[in-house]
């Protein structure tokens, strides 16, 4: 049987493609460190935990994925509180 060179041949730009993409569009990105490490940390915490419990891969996945979850929560609560902390930000509704 002959293969089609369409299907294959077009991988390596659809590559090119999507890396001038990520390159183009990463500097828009406001990454700190805390955003990646807060929620790492709560997921291998999970991972741990879900691997005392049951030592199964799938224990093992649900757990990361768990602590992660969560670790992203308790960020997104983090950067909520120090929004509301600037002083002058009031909320659109509120009369000062």
């Amino acid at each position: 049987m002959h293969r089609r060179q369409g299907a294959r041949g077009c991988g390596w730009r659809a590559r090119v493609v999507a890396l001038c993409l990520i390159l183009a569009l990463t500097p828009g990105c406001q990454l700190s460190a805390a955003q990646i490490y807060i929620p790492l940390a709560y997921g291998l915490t999970g991972l741990c935990i879900a691997l005392l419990m049951s030592p199964t891969p799938l224990a093992a996945v649900v757990g990361f994925m768990a602590g992660v979850l969560l670790g992203a929560a308790v960020y997104n609560n983090s950067l909520k509180r120090q929004l509301s902390a600037c002083p002058g930000n009031g909320s659109p509704g509120v009369i000062q």
